[in-house]
């Protein structure tokens, strides 16, 4: 097997464009998180699949624009490349309508791709890839050939009319960390019937439920929650920033979690990077901008205020 340092990260998923108000802009989770991790200095494989048409083309050349390779994403003769309609309220959030039968909901596993997944370190991938069958089939068909050493990152990512209940479950059933914001967990606690009544809890009981490694809970401006199976319970308050969008930003904080995660680095400073690097993202327009590790360090370095959830204080371990 190849060193760690070269094996590659997967991010299987939506390429889409952001149809903003302002214009449109090149995302999906699996791409904003991918570039992350390109920038952070992982060879990083990006799975999906656009449409032969002047979108999909844009596409590509704004994905090699990010430091990211094409060779693993599939174009399409007949189903258009992705686009979402995103609203942004007055605070920055966004509210979204994903157009339906486009070039992602087909992703298959050609030779080239299927020959990189028993080398990976990393796969990524969330919900809204899965509405569709063929890319459910071709998601189980790559985690059955990954190594067992393999971190199987999955984040919900729960959008409108793009996700089910059994969906959730099988997704949860192949993954070892997942990630959620607090109103999906609640979605997950509602509809599972868990009994916890505490953020803590739940994370926990998700975890056990499902056997998974590790739960990071995003929980907005108040920062995040991390749980693991060793018993470690983290919280990391938010740090109080001027948002301008929030597109990008758990996806973000997935991508510099993950990175430390690699490195071996403790829970409580995992967390606190993350949450950085997502706060950093919400203070910019687009989910892609560049932020290198060293405008990170600074910036936690001269962080601004934190915003502290005061019932979730005995779990704050700022490192």
């Amino acid at each position: 097997m190849d060193t760690d340092l070269h094996r590659p990260i997967l991010s299987f998923g939506e390429v889409l464009w952001d149809l903003l108000p302002d214009g449109p802009a090149l995302g999906g989770a699996p791409l904003n998180f991918a570039a992350r991790m390109q920038a952070f200095g992982h060879p990083t494989q990006i799975i999906s699949r656009v449409g032969q048409d002047s979108l999909g083309q844009q596409a590509l050349l704004g994905i090699q624009k990010l430091g990211l390779s094409t060779s693993c994403i599939q174009e399409d003769t007949h189903q258009p490349t992705g686009t979402v309609e995103i609203q942004l309220d007055a605070f920055g959030n966004a509210d979204y309508h994903i157009l339906q039968s486009v070039a992602y909901d087909d992703i298959i596993l050609p030779n080239e791709t299927e020959l990189l997944v028993p080398r990976a370190k990393v796969l990524y991938f969330g919900s809204l890839v899965q509405r569709s069958l063929r890319a459910r089939q071709t998601l189980k068909q790559i985690v059955a050939i990954l190594p067992e050493d393999a971190m199987i990152v999955y984040d919900l990512n729960l959008r409108k009319d793009c996700y089910s209940r059994e969906t959730i479950h099988a997704s949860l059933e192949m993954a070892q960390w997942m990630k959620c914001n607090e109103e999906e967990s609640r979605w997950v606690a509602d509809t599972f019937e868990l009994k916890a009544n505490s953020l803590p809890e739940r994370a926990v009981e998700i975890l056990e439920r499902w056997h998974l490694e590790g739960v990071v809970m995003t929980l907005g401006s108040k920062g995040a929650l991390a749980v693991t199976c060793s018993g470690q319970i983290v919280y990391q308050p938010g740090f109080q920033v001027q948002a301008l969008e929030t597109i990008g930003a758990g996806d973000a904080t997935t991508a510099a979690f993950v990175h430390h995660w690699l490195a071996k680095d403790p829970l409580p400073f995992c967390l606190r990077r993350g949450c950085a690097l997502g706060s950093m993202v919400t203070t910019q327009h687009g989910a892609t901008q560049s932020i290198s590790m060293n405008e990170l360090n600074q910036w936690i370095r001269t962080a601004p205020l934190q915003v502290m959830d005061p019932t979730l204080e005995p779990w704050c371990k700022n490192p």
